[in-house]
């Protein structure tokens, strides 16, 4: 028991000490909720999902893995996660079910939207910029990071 509590710990320094922090691993609806209307460069939520095609219309950042869509906890319970409100197509409307394409500017890890949630489903694979979803295209209730 001894030897797994230090391997595990080991683990963990190391994975701190070297920065390596996989956002699969990461399911922090809170943060999402809350930080996925920044705008600015440092931005560290580098997948953006918006309402209309061609990246068009309101949008939200995601940064963490979501489970569902409608349920995302925001600090004082469960709620939809919405668009953010910065555009006027689809401002405030909710994400699940209303997305049409998507932006993944991080450099190491997919964006997998899926079709269901608890990532099932049929998916959509995304890298770089994808102007129409395709299999969950206004069909989108997960997200998770993969690493391919």
């Amino acid at each position: 028991m001894a030897l797994k509590k230090v391997v595990a710990i080991t683990a963990m320094a190391a994975a701190i000490g070297l920065g390596v922090a996989t956002p699969a691993s990461a399911n922090n609806d809170y943060d999402n909720y809350w930080f996925g209307c920044n705008y600015d460069s440092t931005n560290t939520f580098k997948f953006r999902i918006f309402y209309n095609s061609n990246l068009a219309g309101d949008y939200r950042n995601i940064g963490y893995a979501v489970y569902d869509f409608d349920s995302v906890e925001d600090g004082s319970g469960y709620g939809p996660l919405t668009f953010c409100g910065f555009r006027s197509a689809g401002s405030g409307k909710h994400v699940k079910n209303n997305a049409a394409s998507a932006r993944n500017t991080h450099s190491t890890y997919t964006g997998r939207l899926y079709y269901n949630s608890g990532y099932k489903g049929a998916s959509d694979y995304i890298v770089g910029t994808v102007n129409q979803l395709d299999a969950t295209y206004n069909n989108n209730a997960s997200f998770q990071w993969v690493s391919l």
